[in-house]
């Protein structure tokens, strides 16, 4: 920005650029158990029924951004805005292929979804009824 500039769009600036980069909440110190999965947060580490699963850090940052807002529909753009960085109006599959991805990884069966049901015509849901 350049001088003279006007205060309220300084603030009305600072003000989307603290929307685009929200803190996130800190990571839990004791593992998750949902169904039968296992979360070790401080490890980065997923297991299911006491087996490894290897996800990668974009699947994992998914992952821990639907347990945090577990319960709550997440959108598309809500997604790709918080996990991956991009800004509003991006239109991409990005999200639809990590959630298949995770659900193949997760799931008992990854066409009847547990744990990342999908919203019709809204996004997904992370559910943990079966949280511990």
């Amino acid at each position: 920005m350049t001088k003279p500039f006007d205060n309220a769009e300084l603030l009305a600036r600072i003000e989307a650029r603290l929307r685009a980069h929200p803190t996130s909440p800190p990571a839990p110190r004791e593992p998750l158990v949902v169904h039968d999965l296992t979360i070790d947060w401080r490890a980065a580490e997923v297991r299911k029924h006491g087996r490894a699963v290897d996800l990668s850090p974009r699947e994992f940052h998914l992952l821990r951004y639907f347990v945090d807002h577990r319960g709550a529909t997440l959108s598309r753009s809500e997604l790709l805005q918080h996990v991956w960085g991009y800004g509003a109006g991006v239109s991409t599959r990005t999200v639809d292929v990590h959630v298949a991805w995770l659900r193949r990884k997760l799931e008992d069966d990854p066409r009847l979804p547990r744990l990342i049901t999908t919203v019709h015509g809204m996004g997904y849901r992370f559910e943990a009824d079966g949280e511990t």
